[in-house]
């Protein structure tokens, strides 16, 4: 018997192997994918501006920066915790590059410089957590408001907007008509799911977020395992800070908060589906597409622009809600 299916059974949780879970019938599992499939037909049905593909694919490829976001913020929330910071970690870290840039350093030294930032902002936030025990909320939502002056710090309260064309090459470049900022998030949704589904690691992650104390006592490396998710965490948002500056040519300091709360509502959205009561990857990416998809059938047909905020915030408290509810279901709290 393998070390993985003794601590499956000390935590009361099925030892089946991935396959044989995933081949359960289980209708639920489903019920998310289903609701954007249907909210895409009755969109194509009543507005004819779904029918074309420029749109769809409009829709995927402004979507992406959040969807990288959300897919960073499933590696701390699996292990039973929060990192907040992502996005202002995001937006610290490209006006760092950019800064650097401007100054003459060669755009791979600025972009480690960037992600250093990022590993050390990591690294923090996980000794406050994990080693002193401050609450996880607490300690990210700080981390957010420090980055957020030290973005304007770095770039003296201005928008930055000379940056190397390779930034933007990098990420606005086409690949087989699809920009390539939008693969980079289908990639790093891949890498996530395999992690997450197919190997030891994912699955000690989720019988940490379910209780650490139990996989602790099971001898898994709790502690190590969630500073690791802080650090890459961290350099995940710095790499995305990378991209940012890619795909709006710029740095403006104030757009942090814009990315705060669409990540997490994709994140618990997604904690419905495929893989019920847990985070996933594949999961945030059909909820992340299903928020898209409404929000623009709300636009198309008059809503303000504050209808963004309001359904955004109002999808968060829901999925939320719904992401505990099945996380009961599922006995591995969320």
């Amino acid at each position: 018997m393998t070390a993985a299916v003794k601590t499956e059974k000390a935590l009361h949780v099925p030892a089946l192997p991935a396959r044989q879970q995933a081949a359960r019938p289980s209708p639920e599992r489903w019920a998310l994918v289903a609701g954007l499939g249907v909210l895409l037909v009755v969109c194509m049905i009543a507005l004819p501006q779904f029918r074309t593909a420029s749109l769809l694919t409009t829709m995927i490829n402004t979507q992406s920066l959040v969807l990288l976001l959300a897919l960073t913020a499933t590696v701390v929330l699996r292990v039973g915790a929060f990192d907040l910071s992502i996005s202002q970690n995001m937006v610290a870290s490209a006006a760092l590059v950019a800064q650097l840039c401007l100054a003459g350093v060669p755009p791979l030294v600025a972009v480690g410089a960037g992600v250093l930032l990022g590993a050390v902002i990591g690294l923090i936030n996980a000794i406050l957590v994990v080693k002193v025990g401050v609450d996880s909320f607490v300690v990210t939502l700080g981390s957010y408001t420090a980055l957020a002056g030290l973005s304007y710090l770095i770039t003296d309260s201005r928008v930055i907007s000379q940056v190397p064309a390779v930034f933007t090459e990098a990420t606005r470049t086409n690949l087989f008509g699809i920009p390539l900022l939008t693969w980079y998030a289908w990639l790093l949704a891949a890498v996530l799911w395999y992690l997450y589904e197919r190997t030891p690691l994912g699955r000690y992650m989720v019988f940490i977020g379910g209780n650490h104390r139990a996989a602790r006592l099971a001898g898994i490396p709790v502690a190590g395992i969630q500073v690791g998710c802080y650090v890459a965490s961290g350099v995940l948002a710095s790499l995305i800070g990378v991209a940012f500056i890619g795909y709006f040519g710029a740095v403006d300091p104030a757009v942090g908060g814009q990315y705060m709360l669409q990540p997490f509502a994709a994140a618990y959205l997604g904690a419905t589906a495929l893989t019920i009561g847990r985070f996933n990857a594949l999961g945030t990416v059909v909820g992340l597409y299903l928020l898209i998809v409404g929000i623009t059938a709300l636009q198309l047909l008059g809503g303000q622009t504050w209808v963004t905020n309001v359904f955004y915030g109002t999808a968060l408290v829901v999925s939320v809600t719904a992401a505990k509810l099945v996380g009961r279901k599922g006995r591995i709290k969320t």
